[in-house]
């Protein structure tokens, strides 16, 4: 039986996947339980909306109405989106993951201990920022200097220029215009439909 929600629930279930989250886990935050969400898995259960709302918000997602003739742009900005992502965010975690480990070592050599803690929140949310090619290339030149430091142990003030370095990275990143940071598609969302 082909229900009219069956690709929702396979991007859903996907979605789960991918986050490596389980129906269990799922059913905790989301509310609703384990069964039921297997059952919207399995395609056995045509699930309501209050339903699929709070799955998909439970995985991080929204469920948006939009007009049809929007369709295909929305389809190629998502995809867009999503490859550009998808190729920053494994040099990302390579990169904010080393500076992790590294900070975990020289904590104590920061002046303050709120300088070091500024480090790590600039830190947790570069892992999450999708960077554009230059500002993933800003973060790969601030790491160069973690070699030099394994040896020679940086002094005060340049550990204080490192972490402001990265916190203007950061700050750059969470305040950038998107439309700039990402390949324009072949459709534009305010395109007029000659078709009618």
């Amino acid at each position: 039986m082909a229900y009219k929600t069956e690709h929702i629930t396979r991007q859903i279930r996907a979605a789960r996947e991918a986050m490596k989250m389980s129906q269990r886990e799922l059913s905790t935050r989301s509310g609703l339980t384990q069964s039921h969400i297997s059952q919207i898995e399995r395609g056995t259960m045509e699930p309501g909306l209050s339903s699929l709302v709070d799955v998909a918000r439970a995985l991080d997602l929204e469920i948006v109405l939009a007009p049809k003739k929007l369709m295909p742009a929305i389809r190629n900005i998502l995809e867009s989106a999503s490859i550009t992502s998808d190729t920053l965010t494994s040099d990302q975690r390579k990169l904010v993951g080393r500076l992790d480990r590294w900070l975990a070592k020289i904590r104590d050599k920061f002046a303050i201990a709120s300088e070091a803690d500024t480090f790590k929140d600039s830190l947790a949310l570069l892992r999450h920022l999708p960077l554009s090619a230059d500002e993933l290339d800003r973060l790969k030149d601030a790491t160069v200097h973690l070699d030099r430091w394994q040896t020679d142990p940086p002094t005060r003030q340049e550990l204080s220029e490192f972490v402001r370095a990265v916190r203007q990275l950061r700050n750059s990143a969470v305040h950038r215009d998107r439309d700039d940071a990402v390949p324009r598609s072949a459709y534009a969302l305010d395109e007029e439909d000659d078709n009618g």
